[in-house]
């Protein structure tokens, strides 16, 4: 004798239920509506949001890449390579002034295969990334031959420019930089802060402020940003390398202007 499992017996009392009953048939009907508007909504509002920082799906690594992270991850960090896992640790005390040896000019040594050498992420003895792993938008940017000075000062010159941007620490000793980003909408608040290297780097990492420790908003479960981290990076770099054109603009001037005529 075969004996129905009680899955199926349930299903089939369900369906009866649904089908002989209006009452539920249209309980039914009004929750498969809603579902369907709370997913519309959240597509709308993550279209949204990632237009307002700037950001799509659509450019590399790819749409399932970029789906992903702007689902799954919290915050972003610039790297030699621009790996979407290398992630932003504002916990980790920011590098020390630098020594004597560090601040007399050197010329730059020539550029080596990209690496992931970023003990502030914990990511020192990671391998290259893949290259369906690479954000051009994270990938760290470096001006050498300009000095520390003028590149923390055009950073600040930087961060003072765009909109809903604001400083709250500026140290100078150890040339970083501590912002916080407010959205313009929802007035969420995200940290973001820009370290510049001895060697020209410029790095950026940023996180959302519902990661915080010790946050209490019901969002802190939510363990996406939308991509806004990611545009908060592209954001800066977009705005300072039109600035470090000019820079070497007026150095290239200044040389010509010092060579004999005829030269």
């Amino acid at each position: 004798m075969m004996f129905t499992p009680p899955e199926i017996i349930i299903a089939v009392v369900v369906i009866a239920a649904m089908i002989f009953i209006p009452v539920l048939r249209r309980l039914l009907g009004l929750i498969i509506r809603l579902a369907v508007f709370l997913v519309a909504v959240g597509i709308v509002a993550a279209g949204v949001t990632m237009m307002l920082n700037n950001e799509t799906i659509f450019e590399r690594p790819g749409l399932g890449q970029r789906v992903e992270r702007f689902l799954t991850m919290n915050s972003a960090a610039s790297s030699t390579t621009g790996s979407s896992s290398v992630v932003c640790v504002m916990e980790n005390p920011p590098p020390p002034p630098p020594t004597a040896a560090e601040a007399k000019p050197h010329k730059r040594a020539p550029k080596k295969e990209p690496e992931i050498q970023d003990t502030r992420n914990d990511l020192s003895n990671a391998s290259p990334a893949p290259i369906d792993d690479v954000f051009p938008e994270l990938i760290r940017r470096s001006f050498p031959g300009i000095s520390r000075d003028k590149l923390f000062q055009l950073s600040t010159d930087t961060v003072n420019s765009l909109g809903g941007w604001r400083i709250v620490k500026s140290n100078p000793a150890n040339y970083t930089i501590d912002c916080i980003y407010t959205s313009r909408i929802f007035k969420l608040e995200d940290d973001v802060r820009i370290i510049i290297d001895p060697s020209g780097d410029i790095e950026v990492c940023s996180r959302s402020g519902l990661a915080r420790p010790g946050t209490t908003s019901m969002l802190r479960f939510f363990p996406g940003d939308l991509g806004s981290n990611v545009g908060h990076i592209k954001q800066f770099y977009e705005t300072l390398e039109p600035k470090m054109d000019e820079v070497y603009k007026e150095e290239q001037d200044k040389q010509n202007a010092k060579k004999p005529p005829g030269h």
